[in-house]
């Protein structure tokens, strides 16, 4: 769950703590939800408004982290070669 009000994460009561970069892409994931978002459009949206220039090595770190806290969920699809997609998984 992702409270917006509050910037948090949460899994079920418990608050999961996650950078500011892996919120936003959780963010964007998540109101884009069935849709593949490319990477070069996360790191636009992610680093480079914010004028921080990362290079794409940056991206895929930054989603292993997030994987590793939301202890690895099936619904957050990578799209090889191409980008990140979150899916329902019901």
């Amino acid at each position: 769950m992702l409270d917006k009000e509050k910037t948090a994460v949460y899994d079920g009561q418990k608050e999961i703590v996650v950078s500011q970069p892996e919120y936003r892409i959780l963010l964007i994931l998540m109101g884009n939800k069935g849709k593949t978002i490319t990477r070069n459009q996360l790191l636009e949206q992610v680093w480079v408004r914010s004028g921080n220039y990362v290079n794409d090595n940056t991206l895929t770190v930054t989603m292993k982290r997030l994987r590793e806290k939301l202890n690895h969920p099936a619904c957050l699809k990578t799209i090889r070669s191409f980008g990140y997609r979150m899916e329902d998984t019901r």
